[in-house]
């Protein structure tokens, strides 16, 4: 879906540079009148106002037209409408007042597509007449002054407004305003205000709505669209309102809010020329005497007739979970719900796109998908209104397709410098090395096709201000109206749903596990438990309420908090003490997974959080609070622990815990605890997961779930290798706490050899004969299945999937970015201190992939029993050509390139000492160890002699191997 998001504002301010359709402030619409276009490209007066005898009367004009009459009590509406229904015409007068005012434009796709529902876009504009023409114009807000006059002027004069369209003026209303014909503005222009919608032939609209108000009109046209889609364009013209009472407030990086800001070139301090706002409700006590009052007017959401009547009251009580926070800072019942209901027919009359009301909508369109965008004023930052999307796909979700979904959780945290450094090394790349094998020399096609991106291709590189929810950055850069782009809550929520759907199967003839143990205490799922969509409700439905309560905290202004997580130690999180009493976490808008207790703790605790966090309570202080002079003290409980934050630009950068999907205070426990329930399961497969008269393929599709377990697992250890907790404490803050902590050594240790462990172990993966016999697929040549009906063979490839993950790891551990914080951190630590060093990981690397070097175990080893294994010596060619990438002068870039380059030569060199010890004079080394050493040994002379010949001091591009090995196979390497 696309939607317009201009930049509006007084006309002291300009357009984002960084958008070409906006770069120029004067920029006019192409096809305008020559006459009108050179008097405003002059920047000239416009002349005398138009008067209504320069025009035909209105009843001539309006002939054949019904006025539109909305209003109960007969009072003027802001746009005066009129119809003809058979035809889809539409006319509309403008409000007397019109050139005083500012209009608003929020822009919904009513129907018709996937997302239908979900707020595309919305502009803040005034009009302005020019003869017998009206412009629509765009005001500057990115830049003003607040300064001295000259500054001011210089200001208005450099940084002007922009024309958007116009449209000819058919005539006045004495004493009243501009009538202009309303489809050929919203339907003749239509790509202005939904760029990519393309009307295929505009006589086939037909109007949907029409309503006038006294703030606000809706319209509506049905539309067919260039490729014959029926789509329903909604339009809201409403008037900003001015003088209102409501009171800016200034953004601090300790709270998450998002933010409404502009350059104030009237300023000269450091920091004070760029001016943010929190984006915020605007509340007011109904009585300001009282310590707790209800609101002047709260905030209400509707819940849309079309959510599930069985999971209503769950999308209610996660609207509610708010109020708490709200009363702490002394307003009662802030928000209200109610219910739109067709059978009884609550609230019918109210439109969703109705800029008046806010709703939770619900779509039913098999993608796990939620958004809570709201629209916000331009100059202030006040919220208008919100509406919130939650899709059904999540909770159908009875499994996930993993080999889709590896690559993503593999590359989770990965900073721009590392995903730029993976884009020029490809065979590093998780994305190309879990890629089935007839995928990646298209892959690596499209990847030479399209060059270099900015950022390394990160989500934040690829921001289009124009689109919504494309991208996970799309709302958080370059846009006014706070939509918070892509917010993947509901993705996990659909991993969470598949991994319990999994567990129920698996415990369900589990005495120990299903609850029908006496010994078993009674907290965890019942096998006659009240299911809704085949999950049992006390899971389902307060992971509903936590997903609404995310979204619903999105719409109040605040933004992702990534290090909420690390509250609790998971021990206590699966303890009396927090169960059904405290939230596990410090916040709801982390991306909290699912908690299945797998021996780490004494009870089952609460799956999902059970109401809003203390960071929760914390950040709507601060924003909410009426007392202005208690801002000071209330940020500056920052330190406080279960006040941590980091936010999405964050989880790219060193600080471990700054991250989505982890868990508790030492996301170790969480690792082993994962690693545990993916063992668990995969013991269980065969005679639990797959039921009589089901299918095998399910076997598969649940060991394949059990590797997203681990995956994510290890990725998430990966990230405390080399890290640095990240504090936003401002000098003065009780704590004193530095802003930047290097990791302890002994944590890093810690979490290197769980990877170590879990992935490089061949009993790590729990595969056997009898399992692997059993984990076939179905092929469906229909819908989705289509393509994986071609591609997915019966017999797993398993060398294939498994060094793929094994490549990976290597990856988190041996890139240039981790490699570089771990060389920096030796320097942050003093020399009297412990540190995890270069050398140390490097040497603990290596000694664990190839310790059959130095331990061989008993022989004779034959072509069945071999010394190396086909899966180790997979991992230990790998780890070879790693070595040997990180030697050659596009193996990193920076100061820490070149040690890091002589430490993995010195690796090479001994490494080739080990292979030769261990070829002389044994006669009983199997052919495929044997072979395997060989060939080892020729490639790092190859490689070192290589180096003597490219002059690796010399800092130009330098050719690399010409092969990328993919196990024991081999494909051309794309560099």
């Amino acid at each position: 879906m696309v939607g317009l998001a201009l930049l509006a504002g007084p006309a002291t301010i300009t357009p984002a540079q960084d958008d070409p359709a906006v770069s120029a402030p004067n920029a006019l619409p192409p096809g305008l009148p020559a006459e009108l276009a050179a008097r405003l490209a002059s920047g000239g007066p416009s002349g005398p106002s138009p008067r209504p005898d320069d025009f035909p009367p209105l009843d001539q004009v309006t002939e054949g037209y019904e006025k539109v009459v909305s209003m109960l009590d007969g009072k003027p509406s802001f746009y005066t409408l009129w119809v003809r229904k058979r035809d889809g015409q539409m006319l509309a007068e403008l409000p007397r007042e019109y050139m005083r005012q500012k209009h608003y434009i929020a822009l919904t796709v009513a129907s018709g597509e996937r997302f239908a529902g979900l707020q595309s876009g919305d502009m803040y504009v005034y009009w302005k007449a020019f003869d017998k023409r009206l412009a629509l114009i765009q005001p500057n807000v990115e830049v003003r002054s607040n300064g001295d006059n000259e500054s001011k002027a210089s200001v208005r004069r450099l940084f002007t407004d922009r024309v958007l369209l116009d449209i000819p003026i058919l005539t006045i209303v004495p004493m009243g305003g501009p009538v202009i014909d309303l489809d050929e503005l919203l339907l003749g222009q239509v790509g202005k205000f939904f760029p990519g919608v393309r009307i295929a032939n505009p006589r086939l609209a037909t109007i949907q709505t029409a309503k006038a108000f006294e703030q606000n009109v809706e319209v509506a046209y049905e539309v067919p669209t260039d490729n014959g889609q029926l789509q329903t364009l909604h339009y809201s013209f409403s008037l900003i309102p001015e003088n209102t009472g409501y009171r800016p407030r200034k953004a601090d990086e300790r709270v998450g809010y998002f933010t409404t800001a502009y350059s104030d070139l009237g300023k000269y301090a450091d920091g004070e020329s760029r001016v943010r706002y929190i984006n915020r409700w605007h509340l007011e006590k109904a009585d300001p005497s009282l310590k707790v009052s209800p609101p002047k007017q709260p905030i209400v959401f509707y819940i849309e007739h079309t959510t599930p009547i069985r999971y209503r009251r769950w999308v209610r009580e996660g609207l509610l979970y708010w109020n708490q926070a709200f009363e702490k800072v002394g307003i009662s019942n802030a928000i209200e719900v109610y219910y739109q209901d067709a059978a009884s027919g609550a609230h019918m009359e109210k439109d969703p796109e109705d800029v008046r009301y806010n709703f939770i909508r619900w779509l039913n369109n098999d993608v796990g998908t939620a958004i809570g965008p709201s629209r916000v004023n331009p100059i202030t930052g006040q919220i208008l209104d919100a509406d919130i999307i939650l899709t059904d796909g999540w909770i159908r979700a009875f499994w996930k397709d993993y080999f889709q979904e590896l690559p993503k959780i593999a590359l989770e945290g990965f900073s721009p410098e590392t995903l730029a450094w993976l884009d020029t090394n490809p065979q590093w790349d998780p994305r190309i090395r879990m890629a089935p094998p007839a995928d990646r020399d298209l892959l690596l096609a499209q990847r030479a096709r399209r060059g270099p991106q900015q950022l390394g291709g990160h989500p934040a590189g690829l921001v289009d201000p124009r689109l919504m929810g494309d991208n996970e950055f799309d709302g958080l850069v370059g846009r006014l109206s706070q939509v918070n782009g892509l917010c993947l809550a509901a993705s996990g929520k659909s991993r969470d749903v598949a991994a319990l759907r999994l567990h129920l199967a698996a415990i369900a003839d589990d005495p120990e596990k299903n609850g029908d143990s006496k010994d078993q205490e009674d907290d965890t799922p019942k096998k006659d438990e009240e299911l809704l969509d085949g999950i049992p409700e006390e899971f389902i439905g307060p992971l509903l309420a936590d997903l609404v309560a995310h979204e619903v905290g999105h719409t109040l202004g605040l933004r992702h908090n990534f290090k909420a997580s690390s509250v609790f130690p998971l021990e206590k999180i699966n303890s009396h003490e927090l169960k059904g009493k405290i939230p596990f976490t410090g916040s709801v808008m982390d991306y909290n997974p699912v908690n299945i207790n797998m021996e780490a703790g004494e009870v089952q605790g609460d799956y999902t959080m059970i109401t809003i966090g203390p960071y929760d309570l914390w950040a709507i202080e601060y924003g909410y609070t009426f007392d202005e002079k208690r801002l000071k003290s209330i940020l500056e409980r920052v330190s406080e622990p279960e006040l941590a934050y980091a936010t999405d630009e964050d989880t790219g950068g060193p600080d471990p815990l700054a991250r989505r999907y982890d868990f508790s205070r030492d996301p170790l426990d969480y690792a082993e605890n994962q690693m545990r329930l993916a063992r668990y399961h995969r013991g269980r497969l065969l005679d639990a997961f797959v039921t009589d008269g089901e299918s095998w393929a399910k076997a598969r599709q649940g060991y394949e779930m059990t590797l997203g377990f681990q995956v994510s697992a290890l990725n998430m250890m990966a990230n405390w290798i080399g890290g640095a907790f990240v504090n936003r404490d401002k000098k003065g803050d009780p704590g004193d706490r530095d802003p930047v902590v290097v990791v302890p050594a002994s944590q890093q240790r810690a979490a290197l050899t769980f990877i170590i462990e879990n992935a490089f172990d061949d009993n790590a993966f729990g595969l056997s004969p009898e399992l692997l016999r059993r984990m076939s697929v179905d092929k469906w040549l229909d819908g989705d299945n289509f393509r994986s009906a071609l591609n997915d063979e019966p017999a797993w490839p398993i060398h294939d999937r498994i060094i793929g993950i094994q490549a990976s790891a290597l990856t988190m551990l041996l890139n240039p970015t981790t490699l570089r914080r771990v060389y920096d951190n030796e320097f942050r630590t003093p020399a009297d201190e412990d540190a995890l060093t270069l050398p140390e990981l490097l040497d603990t690397v290596s000694s664990a992939i190839w310790t059959e070097l130095d331990e061989p175990g008993d022989g004779p080893f034959t072509d069945r029993k071999p010394m190396i294994s086909s899966l180790r010596r997979n991992l230990q060619r790998e780890h070879l050509e790693r070595l040997i990438d990180l030697t050659l002068p596009n193996g990193g870039t920076g100061a820490a390139q070149k040690p890091i380059a002589t430490l993995a030569r010195m690796e090479l060199l001994e490494l080739k000492a080990k292979c030769d010890t261990a070829l002389e004079g044994k006669d009983d080394i199997d052919p495929y160890t044997r072979a395997h050493l060989l060939a080892a040994c020729e490639l790092i002379d190859r490689a070192l002699d290589a180096q003597l010949i490219y002059n690796t001091d010399d800092l130009s591009p330098s050719p690399s191997r010409s092969m990328i090995i993919f196990g024991d196979q081999a494909a051309p390497s794309s560099r």
